[in-house]
């Protein structure tokens, strides 16, 4: 088999739920047909997906190989569970032990042997006709004394031996008892590939992994223009990306794609759908049911879009896939944590306003309006909220194309508060049988600050879509007089509250419907 060459990954096309990952670089070739292995590839590469290209020359066939890698001892060193670096500290305390109970065996034995040397001498020198027996006694108690301090150290150190032994094995136990141990892979894709002169070519390959995703995250800062007039917001996308490939992924060129590859193309079966005809029963031509249902306006841009799931929601590219580049090379290491990577960044002038609504909550909320003139359209995503004061809170940024208007809340006023009462009056005339409901909403809207501000309120009132049923706004009670009332029902009032006051704002509206009508 050739010799194993390696390719730098240079770009990483993160999708929604994967990566397409690309390796490049030059290899040296010899004229004709050869062989060539690129190590290093992710233990989770897609077989199938794995593409080559040769600048130059043709690649006949690509595929992936998997083989079982041997692990040095070194490569043991870094344990991922509490369990397994409690096995390492005892395996090297173990070791430790073990050197020290052979250098105190080894000393005992010297000790030994210099306690036969002393009795040989003496029996030497008796013979001799030399007596000495002080000097004979002073050099066995000395040899006598350091042999017991041997024999002591060596019988403690072999039950320390022994019982860090015992507590190895059922270490050990334990660890194979909870987890096994994982195959290392050594993954490599084998290309055959023809090149007519040979020398050096460009390569590069191609491939999937499975274990990346990568989400939109935005940093919203409204704050005032740079003329001394007017507001302006800052908005800043990032992409936050996770991957656990394997591999890492380093100084490389990172692109984010809305797209799905693994959805299928084919359109859905079309099936019969049978319709009948039937004439309506004595019931159905008396009453007519209608009922009351709370409906959120779908539309891109500012507050549209109804409300996804909590979490790490799939990404809302408005049917047609995208793909955003970073603004410079990123290294993203397989640690499964989220890193920030950011995309681009744009400024666009602001109006914001102090805006109420009554029904959901009695706080004024800064609200800033805002055109998207950056460079691609905003994905659904979270918006960190900043003001001159600081972090102020997070929302949802909903999909917004490009030059769509955008809304974006940013905090409370402490010092304005709203109050809503409403009253509710019912009517049926005796000759018609008509029903008429009269519904009165009273709003106290209270400045405690010395300084005026002007606030919008918005309080919304039902539409009818049936001609049995009809709303009406009674002007002569509704005091003041509404800005304008949208189609969705949307009345809106445009006051300006005075230092440390508080007015009275009336909205009166009838629904009325015919004495056929049920279900109101």
């Amino acid at each position: 088999m050739s010799t194993p060459l390696t390719l730098p990954v240079v770009k990483v096309t993160v999708l929604e739920d994967r990566a397409l990952v690309e390796r490049r670089g030059e290899v040296p070739l010899v004229p004709g047909a050869q062989r060539l292995v690129i190590a290093g590839l992710s233990p989770l590469a897609v077989d199938r997906s794995l593409q080559a290209k040769l600048a130059g020359g043709t690649v006949s066939q690509a595929r992936v190989r998997r083989a079982k890698k041997p692990q040095p001892p070194e490569a043991r060193r870094e344990h991922a569970t509490e369990l397994g670096r409690r096995v390492a500290e005892l395996e090297r305390q173990e070791r430790q032990a073990r050197a020290d109970r052979e250098r105190l065996s080894t000393r005992q034995g010297l000790l030994t042997t210099a306690h036969a040397d002393v009795y040989r001498a003496i029996s030497e020198q008796a013979g001799g006709g030399k007596a000495q027996a002080e000097e004979w006694k002073q050099q066995l108690d000395t040899v006598r004394q350091a042999l017991e301090v041997a024999d002591e150290a060596l019988r403690g150190a072999l039950r320390e031996e022994q019982r860090l032994q015992r507590q190895l094995e059922e270490a050990k136990r334990a660890l194979a008892g909870t987890q096994q141990a994982e195959a290392k892979l050594d993954v490599h894709a084998e290309l055959e590939v023809g090149h007519p002169a040979g020398g050096t070519a460009l390569l590069s390959i191609t491939y999937l992994v499975p274990c990346a995703a990568w989400r939109p995250a935005y940093r919203a800062t409204l704050e005032q223009a740079a003329s001394g007039t007017g507001q302006t917001v800052r908005l800043e996308c990032e992409a936050v990306v996770w991957q656990r490939t394997e591999e890492e992924w380093k100084d490389v060129e990172l692109a984010f794609s809305t797209a799905r590859p693994t959805l299928g193309a084919t359109p859905p079966r079309l099936e019969t759908d049978w319709l009948f005809l039937r004439d309506k029963t004595e019931r159905e031509k008396q009453v007519v049911e209608v009922s009351m249902r709370e409906e959120v306006i779908q539309t891109t841009g500012e507050g549209g879009g109804g409300k996804r799931d909590e979490g790490l929601p799939g990404m809302d590219d408005g049917g047609e896939a995208l793909t955003l580049a970073a603004t410079h090379r990123t290294t993203v290491p397989s640690d499964g944590e989220p890193h920030r990577v950011p995309m681009f960044h744009f400024t666009a002038p602001a109006a914001s306003e102090l805006l109420v609504c009554p029904e959901l909550s009695p706080l004024a909320h800064r609200v800033a309006r805002f055109d998207n003139v950056g460079p691609a359209v905003l994905l659904a995503g979270p918006v960190d909220l900043v003001r001159v004061s600081g972090y102020v809170g997070r929302s949802q940024l909903r999909f917004t194309g490009k030059g769509e208007r955008v809304r974006l809340g940013f905090g409370s006023e402490d010092a304005l508060r709203v109050a809503r009462q409403t009253d509710l009056q019912e009517e049926t005339s005796r000759l018609t049988g008509r029903k008429v409901k009269t519904h009165h909403v009273k709003m106290f809207l209270s400045n405690m600050s010395a300084q005026p501000a002007s606030v919008a309120l918005e309080e919304r009132i039902p539409v009818s879509e049936v001609e049995t049923v009809e709303v009406n706004l009674l002007k002569d009670g509704t005091k003041p007089a509404p800005t304008r009332v949208s189609a969705d029902g949307i009345a809106r009032f445009e006051v300006t509250a005075a230092p440390r006051s508080q007015q009275e704002l009336t909205l009166v509206y009838t629904v009325s419907s015919a004495s056929k009508v049920a279900g109101l």
